[in-house]
């Protein structure tokens, strides 16, 4: 009996953003493995193919399996340690990243857990992340569009599995312009009020509109920000905490330490011996 069907995409929303494929690799280990704490400024994503691991992600340490995807949005300071000798990785890394709704270089909400299992997808990815390896290696005729594909499908179901909605688009397009505001101007004396004014709305109106959209307020908002440059800054420079302060829009080294220790648990003393301890390991 012959079965013909047809199946027809709906009206869904499509989320319109195009990242671009900065590398991809793969690690063996085959022996205890250790990389140094890092950042940068691109999204990296890793994919656990076999063997355990250690993580650390901006101070908290997360224990990873075989089938885990590793989610690093840009300027997280991270590590990776490993005594298994199994320990195989498949990884990339991608900027020009802009998915509406969420901070630029993101691909994940800033409040999300940076680990999530790829659970019924677990063959599937690994082989479009094989995929995307071989293209980058052997570089046959269009191998940079075949390879950005692959890199967008990835995010797309990275956003599906973290259950990431789209947003209303005109909601979504304030908010961007909101942190885009706050991006340029955060080492200044930034208020709600400022805020909301860059955008045209009133403060009650657009507080609204961001948490709704965003999951956090406005000055939450600003706060990560400034902290995220703080610790760039005090895991990569000799700055005093003072001139840390200052760079972030503080006043004084007193208000930013007890900030910093309240966001934290850790004044920004302790967090730069803690980086730097890191990197000597």
């Amino acid at each position: 009996m012959t079965e013909h069907l047809h199946y027809y995409p709906d009206d869904e929303k499509i989320l319109s953003f195009r990242p671009r494929v900065v590398f991809s690799g793969i690690l063996n280990a085959g022996e205890a493995w250790s990389g140094k704490v890092h950042s940068h400024n691109f999204c990296e994503i890793m994919y656990i193919t076999s063997g355990t691991a250690v993580i650390f992600i901006e101070n908290e340490q997360y224990k990873v399996k075989t089938g885990d995807i590793i989610i690093y949005n840009s300027g997280v300071f991270h590590e990776e340690k490993s005594s298994d000798k199994d320990f195989s990785v498949l990884f990339f890394a991608i900027d020009n990243l802009h998915i509406p709704g969420l901070s630029e270089g993101c691909i994940v909400p800033i409040d999300a857990n940076p680990v999530i299992e790829a659970g019924s997808y677990d063959d599937m990815l690994k082989a479009i992340l094989s995929l995307m390896l071989d293209e980058l290696t052997l570089k046959k005729a269009h191998y940079k569009a075949i390879s950005t594909n692959i890199a967008t499908m990835f995010c797309y179901y990275i956003l599906r599995l973290y259950d990431v909605k789209i947003e209303n688009p005109r909601h979504v397009e304030i908010c961007n312009d909101a942190m885009k505001y706050i991006e340029e101007n955060y080492k200044s004396d930034v208020s709600l009020d400022t805020i909301a004014s860059s955008v045209h709305l009133s403060k009650y109106h657009f507080v609204r509109i961001f948490k709704e959209t965003l999951g956090i307020s406005p000055m939450k908002c600003l706060l990560r920000v400034r902290l995220a440059e703080a610790k760039n800054l005090l895991g990569g420079s000799d700055l005093s905490i003072k001139d840390v302060a200052m760079a972030v829009g503080y006043e004084n080294a007193l208000t930013f330490s007890r900030v910093f220790r309240n966001s934290e648990n850790i004044s920004p003393t302790d967090y730069r011996k803690n980086v730097q301890g890191f990197s000597l390991n």
